[in-house]
């Protein structure tokens, strides 16, 4: 760039009437361009996103369909329900007291007669160390292995059924 402090009042009027004509030129190519986009939009105007056409076609906000049922997995009526707490706290040894339902396991047996039972964990809070405890039951406890629902005797049965009888899902 021309040093402009240096410049005559004619080199300066010079610069600014070559400034001018490129501006009415830049002018005149934003209008062009505005047009081209606003015509492969399909004429709907507004905004300057660089997205031509969306990406998928716009939802109707219609209301979700109400269902009659959720689809979830329903828990059963227990026939028994085992809680499981911790009696003192294993950090400062303090007994402790009340405490809230923390989690529900329903865990499925078939003894001689079908039973389910609520393994509920309750967590307790220690007042000295302010910690929030809660019990860990064994699995042979619970009855059940990792996080399934059905229960050793059921586990065995579907078991021995689909080995011994040949009873299960036919081959496709």
């Amino acid at each position: 760039m021309e040093n402009l402090a240096a410049a005559t009042r004619e080199e300066l009027i010079a610069i600014i009437a070559t400034q001018q004509a490129q501006i009415a030129a830049l002018m005149v190519r934003v209008a062009e361009l505005e047009e081209e986009e606003r015509r492969l939009r399909g004429g709907k105007g507004g905004g300057t996103a660089l997205a031509l056409k969306p990406s998928r076609p716009e939802r109707e906000s219609k209301p979700r369909k109400h269902r009659g049922r959720a689809f979830v997995r329903r828990k059963e009526q227990p026939d028994e329900e085992v809680r499981h707490v911790v009696e003192r706290c294993p950090d400062c040894g303090r007994s402790l007291h009340g405490g809230w339902e923390h989690a529900r396991r329903q865990v499925i047996e078939v003894v001689l007669q079908r039973r389910v039972v609520d393994h509920v964990i309750w967590a307790r809070r220690c007042g000295v160390c302010r910690k929030r405890i809660l019990p860990k039951p064994e699995p042979s406890e619970i009855g059940a292995q990792g996080k399934r629902r059905f229960g050793v005797s059921v586990q065995a049965l579907v078991a021995s059924l689909h080995i011994g009888c040949r009873v299960g899902p036919a081959p496709i």
